[in-house]
């Protein structure tokens, strides 16, 4: 593909997703679909409710930390895997997860910019101007040293309880006469 050709894709992206937050355009399409929500199961009525009640700024801002995560979690989980937990990798992982999702939901000043940078890269196609290790140092950044320490207490916390289930079910076996 050509410059110009690649350009002109690039003007036309950019468009559209312009287009897509701008909430006159949100609004015209809104009143032409109705409410814009369909029938949902009654799991997930309240989820359902929930979001109807979110600003459109919150709706954005909700999408903005999603893309933001889909970049970070795979990343965060490679991270972990390489830390060979064993089996309390899921517990730590989860705990993980938590406390990730707490500072985005929560980005100070600082990481706001960063947030938006990396939600915008997303948008535009250019995830891979943030390799694995940038994501990592980032994520090293991002997670306090009460997470870390939060982090270990779950992974030992889970080995110990493994750990006695298994002596407990031993000693519960009947012994051969």
């Amino acid at each position: 593909m050509d410059d110009k050709l690649s350009i002109q894709h690039s003007e036309h992206y950019s468009d559209l997703v312009a287009q897509l937050n701008d909430p006159v355009w949100l609004k015209q399409n809104a009143e032409i679909e109705g409410d814009g929500w369909v029938e949902a199961g009654n799991g997930l009525q309240p989820y359902v409710a929930c979001l109807k009640k979110l600003s459109d700024q919150d709706m954005r801002k909700m999408k903005e930390q999603v893309r933001v995560l889909s970049m970070l979690l795979p990343v965060l989980r490679d991270w972990m895997v390489s830390w060979e937990l064993g089996a309390s990798f899921e517990a730590a992982y989860i705990e993980a997860q938590t406390l990730l999702f707490h500072h985005i939901q929560q980005a100070a000043a600082a990481q706001e910019g960063w947030v938006k940078e990396l939600a915008s890269a997303y948008e535009q196609g250019t995830r891979a101007e943030y390799p694995p290790a940038m994501l990592r140092k980032r994520l090293a950044e991002i997670l306090t040293q009460e997470n870390w320490q939060a982090l270990a207490k779950v992974a030992t916390q889970d080995m110990e309880t493994r750990i006695l289930q298994h002596a407990q079910i031993q000693t519960e076996l009947p012994t051969a006469v």
